[in-house]
């Protein structure tokens, strides 16, 4: 298992367009590449950043315990920039996630604090927020609401709109799913910005669509689900709604078949997630003329995977099946 890519820094990553799954007639596909940052995900970005400001502003320092909740990504990168700088790392996540994640934390030396699988990430910031109560010099992070976490995501903005120009493109559509909403809004801020006319679309996985609800008026309901990292059971703080032009949906299973697509027929070594975003930037392209532009963006690495390539979570039962 690798914990770490060699030599990796956080940000600037390649930015990718489709190639052999691109299909005849359709829009272009370009693909952020955020598998490629130093713990494997996008999440890199996100803490790197957060500890940076906080520090500046003397709301942590080292020799604290930092505490975030996570399905592993996040609680990675975490340990990663905690290990380096001095913070004890305590990352609180719900049981079953898998042992690639567990183990990766661990390397870094962060600590894993587990809640049950039905309480999920809901059940988390309540622990967390319960733990940091009870012990002294101890910080949430709260990437949920913390709003450094959307702020963090506009230097990928800022490459998009940089890569994209060197190649003489103009994009016309960013598609991606939200957990926190933090990648989103801070790459769609920054993309709206300079281009006006750029439309946006959120993609929920079906069992835990909070904001597909919330703007079609219909009930919500969370269900547990095979997309870690999605679908939290909420809409989350760090997303901007006005950012939000149209909401999508996707089941579990079309972002485990196209993450092996994407493996198999691309070569790249993504996770389940990045596969939910290919497919609905590829449900979208199809409506779109060939010279119109979709971007999107690869979050994990598939040997995070590895221990459930089924894409069945054993203590999510049933339920995982979209």
């Amino acid at each position: 298992m690798s914990t770490t890519s060699p030599g990796a820094e956080t940000g600037r990553t390649p930015l990718y367009e489709l190639r052999h799954i691109a299909e005849p007639g359709a829009a272009r596909i370009f693909a952020k590449c955020e598998f490629r940052n130093p713990t494997g995900s996008h999440k890199d970005r996100v803490f790197s950043y957060m500890i940076d400001e906080l520090e500046q502003a003397g709301t942590i320092s080292p020799g604290m315990t930092l505490v975030e909740c996570s399905t592993g990504n996040g609680g990675a990168a975490l340990s990663r920039v905690g290990a380096q700088r001095g913070y004890r790392i305590v990352v609180i996540m719900p049981e079953g996630m898998t042992e690639e994640r567990r183990k990766q934390i661990a390397s870094w030396g962060g600590t894993v604090v587990e809640t049950s699988a039905d309480g999920f990430l809901l059940e988390g910031e309540e622990t967390a927020r319960r733990y940091v109560a009870e012990h002294l010099g101890s910080h949430f992070l709260d990437q949920s609401t913390n709003q450094l976490n959307w702020r963090a995501w506009r230097s990928c903005g800022r490459e998009l709109v940089a890569d994209l120009r060197a190649a003489g493109e103009t994009p016309g559509h960013f598609i991606c799913s939200i957990g926190t909403g933090g990648t989103f809004t801070g790459i769609a801020d920054v993309l709206k910005s300079a281009h006006p006319a750029l439309r946006t679309w959120a993609v929920e996985v079906d069992r835990s669509a909070a904001l597909y609800a919330k703007r079609h008026g219909l009930p919500f309901e969370h269900h547990s689900h095979n997309m870690m990292g999605l679908g939290p059971g909420k809409v989350p703080a760090n997303l901007r709604e006005e950012l939000v032009d149209e909401v999508e949906l996707i089941t579990g299973d079309d972002g485990w078949n196209t993450m092996k697509r994407l493996i198999s027929e691309e070569g790249l070594p993504v996770g389940p997630t990045a596969g939910g975003n290919i497919f609905a930037a590829q449900r979208l392209a199809r409506t779109l003329p060939p010279e119109e532009i979709v971007v999107t963006v690869l979050f994990d690495s598939a040997w995070k995977y590895l221990s459930i390539w089924d894409g069945r979570y054993e203590q999510y039962g049933a339920e995982t099946d979209s």
